[in-house]
């Protein structure tokens, strides 16, 4: 397991990844096994089934920073406790590139998540689908991303003999968590689609010619999160699982409210999805 600073790993070294670490031991010493974060509208997904030990809202730690604007769908707020059997940290809401704070709040969650013992991270997000097929409400295994946001979120980081952080990014994604996904996608009966996520900065949605350019691209699906956190986890030494809700397709005309709408249609089969990961990912994986 590798901390937030630990030997061998990147950092950006300024330190607020240690004092949020701090923060939250002063209250808890519980260390998650597990980080998950619920993106736009799937804060309420697993809600019922969480124990809670402490809760924390985002302005509570130290270097996450307050809401520049208000998020619909985001509560910005990390549950610690114990989630299907779990020790885990939620995470309901993130920290968008939108919001104005630049690209290094963006790495918190994991940053923080890899400082409190995690062996691996689920990101999850709403994203608009860019293949004619797809249709609201599905969910998306991630295989892949594209990083359109116009920043790495490593810039600035450095190992620990101050060389910058070179991290090679063969698979994102990892592919064991991924096989018992779709296992458990078959067992419970749930169609699961599989693609590349293209991360934009937003926050407008996009154009016509955008959505074309993505799809030629190579990507199945866009949304304004996840590339982040999930190339930041890697550096950190976690295992990383993604998973888009679809809640739109291109071409059609949509809001915030719609996309937020068709995520919590969604909550209910991502909810089973992590029912049967989580633990599996403890037990098996020897997160």
């Amino acid at each position: 397991m590798n901390g937030v600073g630990s030997a061998g790993r990147p950092s950006p070294g300024d330190g607020l990844a240690e004092e949020a670490v701090a923060a939250v031991r002063a209250r808890t010493v519980t260390r998650p096994e597990v980080a998950v974060v619920l993106g736009s509208g799937l804060g309420d997904a697993v809600l019922g089934d969480l124990v809670v030990e402490e809760e924390f809202a985002f302005d509570e730690l130290p270097g996450f920073p307050p809401p520049s604007v208000a998020i619909p769908g985001h509560a910005r707020r990390m549950v610690i406790g114990e989630l299907f059997g779990t020790a885990a940290a939620v995470f309901r809401g993130r920290i968008h590139l939108y919001e104005g704070h630049g690209v290094g709040p963006t790495t918190l969650i994991p940053r923080l998540a890899a400082g409190l013992g995690a062996g691996g991270i689920v990101v999850t997000n709403a994203a608009g689908g860019l293949r004619s097929t797809m249709r609201p409400g599905q969910l998306m295994l991630l295989r892949d991303h594209l990083n359109f946001m116009g920043v790495n979120p490593l810039a600035g980081w450095h190992f620990p003999d101050g060389t910058p952080a070179f991290v090679p990014l063969p698979e994102v994604y990892d592919a064991a968590l991924a096989s018992t996904v779709r296992e458990a996608a078959e067992g419970l009966g749930l169609e699961l689609l599989e693609g590349v996520y293209a991360g934009l900065s937003g926050p407008s949605f996009e154009t016509p010619a955008e959505t074309r350019f993505l799809g030629d691209a190579g990507a199945d699906a866009v949304g304004m999160s996840t590339v982040p956190e999930a190339v930041a986890a890697v550096a950190l030494g976690l295992r990383v699982l993604g998973i888009s809700c679809i809640t739109n397709v291109s071409g059609t005309s949509h809001g915030h409210d719609e996309v937020l709408a068709a995520a919590r249609g969604a909550a209910g089969d991502l909810r089973d999805i992590l029912k049967a990961v989580l633990p599996e990912m403890r037990r098996n994986d020897g997160l």
